[in-house]
């Protein structure tokens, strides 16, 4: 509807200066067919005549806007404002320079755009819609970007407990870790002591052995020194003992045979047989 009326307007204004281009009224034509590369084909051949020229410039950014070009659009819509002090073409151009930023992804300006159209023209009640449609837009995803903070502050939060909770696990896996580490070295360590205290154990009994078997050997060498010296001090005592002792073991046996009518053997002193 918006649109119609603009053609309306248009084409009133067109009526009046006619004059000024041909190729302006085939451009309209070809608009009004949707051939919108023919359009602005003519409405550049008519701006080379007049370049500035709001008229021209609208219908070309009104062409541009159909065709999906919203950048060239924009750039000469901005041509119009700046060429005209015509209010209502201003309040249109504002107003379709909304719709082309919306389509152009681009809410932030489009809503800048229908307020100063709105404030040139404050019964537009299209341009009043678009700012009540886009002010809840703005406000939805605003919602919709705390509902995500909110959801991503608390994933992050139960990611936090998480680590947190895997941080302790893990501190006290380390810390057993740790404490059975310590309790097999200490094991170890006692294996160790036993192990040397044995060792020293063993070794003194060894030594003790040692000992016991030196004392031993020098007790039985005092032993047979001590022997040795009582039989020589026996000896001193009285030197033919062994002979004493051997003759009268002779005369036993000189009487045993005596007994049996043996040869009685005479032995003397020297040891000899008679």
């Amino acid at each position: 509807m918006k649109k119609s009326l603009s053609l309306i307007l248009l084409f009133l204004l067109i009526s009046v200066f006619s004059y000024a281009n041909e190729n302006m009224v085939k451009g309209n034509k070809q608009y009004q067919k949707n051939n919108f590369d023919k359009a602005i084909e003519y409405y550049e051949k008519a701006k080379e005549s007049d370049t500035n020229n709001a008229l021209i410039n609208y219908n070309l950014a009104n062409a541009y806007y159909r065709k999906g070009e919203y950048d060239k659009a924009i750039e000469t819509y901005k041509v119009v404002l700046n060429n005209t002090q015509d209010t209502n073409l201003k309040s249109v151009t504002l107003y379709n320079m909304g719709n082309t930023a919306y389509r152009n992804q681009d809410s932030k300006l489009a809503l800048d755009y229908y307020k100063e159209c709105l404030k040139l023209n404050s019964s537009d009640m299209y341009a009043k819609h678009n700012i009540e449609f886009l002010q809840q837009e703005q406000q939805q995803n605003k919602d919709n970007k705390n509902d995500k903070n909110n959801k991503d502050n608390k994933d992050n939060k139960n990611n936090q407990q998480q680590n947190d909770q895997n941080k302790d696990n893990n501190e006290n896996k380390d810390n057993k870790d740790k404490q059975d580490q310590n309790k097999n070295q200490n094991q170890d360590d006692k294996d160790k002591k036993d192990n040397k205290d044995n060792k020293d154990n063993k070794d003194k009994e060894q030594q003790d052995n040692k000992d016991n078997d030196k004392n031993n050997n020098e007790q039985n060498k005092q032993q047979n020194k001590d022997d040795k010296q009582d039989n020589k001090d026996k000896q001193k005592q009285n030197p033919n003992q062994h002979l004493l002792d051997y003759f009268d073991k002779q005369d036993k046996q000189n009487h045993d045979n005596a007994k049996d009518g043996k040869t009685i053997q005479r032995v003397g002193r020297s040891g000899k047989i008679w």
